[in-house]
């Protein structure tokens, strides 16, 4: 079969009525970014942030995917489908994805605050686990790390800590779909900071290529699609699964 690349952003979900990351008045949801999306402000205030994302953990759950993820799904009845999202939703997997692989993790999972220095103390992977098994709410102070006894935080990853982006898997991703003669689609993100600006001058060897973009802007020599996900990926599946 051949591969379809799906790199999402905010913009994906934002018609599932989950907000894009951050107002024009740089804040979120009334939050100073710094306060509940940075090292600094784990540090400061812990129950604030855990309260923070218990709000955004609801808000995921009471969502649910609209037509631009069913169409994703969609195309895996003719080709293999691999999503790379900055997305921390699961609204993707619920839409029937089977490829999802989260840059930025995921709300619905959490780690221990110190899992770096964990993971190398027992010799082991970081602790993770996914919330929605024992717990009614994400994670609640208190709630401490079975390994080594530090406080559980989100697994979402905040400004200042590194991107789960592995370089040289994702040049290997683009050989296969260049070679195989898949396609890359790009949705929902402006394509301007890391990851994404480093992706879209790497999947440019692709001779299919789409951006869907409420303000779309002609990019190399991708295929501008310009509105919204739910409007315009759809119709793009349509084609590509005639």
């Amino acid at each position: 079969m051949r591969t379809v690349v799906v790199f999402s952003g905010a913009g994906l979900s934002a018609e599932s009525g989950i907000p894009t990351f951050r107002d024009s008045n740089g804040l979120w949801e009334n939050h100073k970014v710094e306060d509940v999306a940075h090292p600094s402000g784990w540090a400061k205030d812990k129950n604030l942030v855990l309260k923070f994302y218990e709000q955004r953990y609801n808000a995921v759950k009471k969502a649910v995917p609209n037509p631009a993820h069913e169409a994703i799904a969609k195309l895996q009845e003719k080709f293999n489908v691999i999503n790379l999202t900055q997305n921390i939703d699961d609204l993707l997997e619920r839409a029937g994805c089977n490829d999802v692989r989260h840059f930025h993790g995921s709300i619905n999972k959490r780690k221990c605050e110190w899992h770096q220095s964990c993971s190398m103390l027992q010799g082991d992977t970081r602790y993770i686990c996914d919330v929605s098994e024992t717990h009614e709410v994400p994670i609640k102070l208190g709630d401490l790390c079975p390994k080594c006894g530090g406080q559980m935080r989100p697994d979402v990853v905040w400004f200042d800590e590194p991107v789960a982006f592995e370089f040289e898997s994702i040049k290997d991703l683009v050989k296969e779909v260049k070679y195989n003669k898949g396609v890359f689609i790009c949705v929902g993100t402006s394509a301007q900071v890391h990851p994404a600006a480093a992706l879209i001058p790497l999947f440019v060897q692709v001779p299919e290529k789409y951006i869907i973009d409420p303000n779309a802007r002609r990019i190399g020599n991708y295929t501008m699609i310009q509105g919204k996900a739910g409007e315009k990926l759809p119709e793009l599946v349509e084609k590509l699964t005639k």
